[in-house]
């Protein structure tokens, strides 16, 4: 009787343990990020003024701001993470960072591998060329040479236009600027906000030519299977567009609430 009590004993410890052992691994993203009390999220921090390195080398912007924003209404601290554009979706699927936080458009190529909370602004892709150009719309150009950041949306767009013969392609729209600016291509496509600062923050000579080539829905790039993460994100998100926060952002970076169609 004795050694079938010890041999229960044993079986029960070992499974207790076993059952505490599965527990701690199948730990959802948000589980973690609310130990640790902090949150990752990448961005390039070269695409100004939504994520960009100020004179002292300090991340700031926009997109910083709301990460901030939405970190403090979940109670954790926001550590970002920088990595160029035409790696970071697969840096998030590889789990380096819990979140893309970096003005990434939501596209169906994009769902297929990672999900997406609701909109945190609305942007659209705007063609710019040095001022004076005489352009009135990027179908102007004929064998026109244009730049964009590698891996954007901007880039497949420009593919399907016949009058385009050469896509220079850049790390950073810093670049991108001054590739017009020095004549090296006739215009470039970016982000219609990114594009309208660039005159007085780079000191470059450029003006959006034509309306929109389409507009875009940003959103904040999830895991798939993180849906606890994801619902969490958005209730952040929504209590910081109710509380007055979000415009408060949004008018410090651009004077306008840009989640305002």
């Amino acid at each position: 009787m004795l050694k079938r009590m010890i041999v229960l004993l044993v079986l029960g410890t070992m499974l207790v343990s076993t059952l505490s052992g599965c527990g701690g691994g199948d730990k959802t993203t948000f589980g973690k990020i609310m130990d640790k009390k902090e949150m990752t999220f990448a961005m390039t921090g070269a695409y100004p003024p939504f994520n960009f390195l100020d004179e002292d080398g300090e991340l700031i912007g926009f997109d910083i701001d709301i990460a901030n924003a939405i970190a403090d209404k979940m109670g954790v601290e926001a550590k970002p993470v920088t990595t160029e554009w035409d790696g970071i979706i697969a840096g998030l699927t590889g789990k380096r960072f819990d979140m893309i936080i970096g003005s990434m458009a939501i596209t169906q190529l994009r769902l297929e591998k990672v999900n997406f909370t609701n909109p945190y602004y609305y942007d659209g892709a705007q063609f710019f060329a040095k001022t004076g150009s005489g352009l009135t719309s990027i179908e102007d150009l004929q064998e026109g040479k244009v730049g964009v950041v590698t891996g954007t949306t901007f880039h497949d767009a420009l593919n399907e236009m016949d009058n385009i013969a050469d896509i220079l392609q850049f790390q950073s729209d810093v670049e991108n600027f001054m590739s017009v600016q020095q004549g090296r291509s006739d215009g470039l496509v970016t982000g219609k906000f990114v594009g309208l600062q660039a005159p007085e923050k780079y000191d470059v000579d450029i003006e959006p030519i034509g309306g929109l080539l389409y507009p875009e829905d940003i959103g904040i790039a999830i895991r798939k299977d993180d849906t606890k993460l994801l619902e969490e994100v958005n209730n952040a998100l929504q209590a910081i567009i109710d509380d007055g926060t979000y415009e408060s952002i949004s008018n410090k970076w651009f004077g306008i609430n840009i989640l305002e169609k």
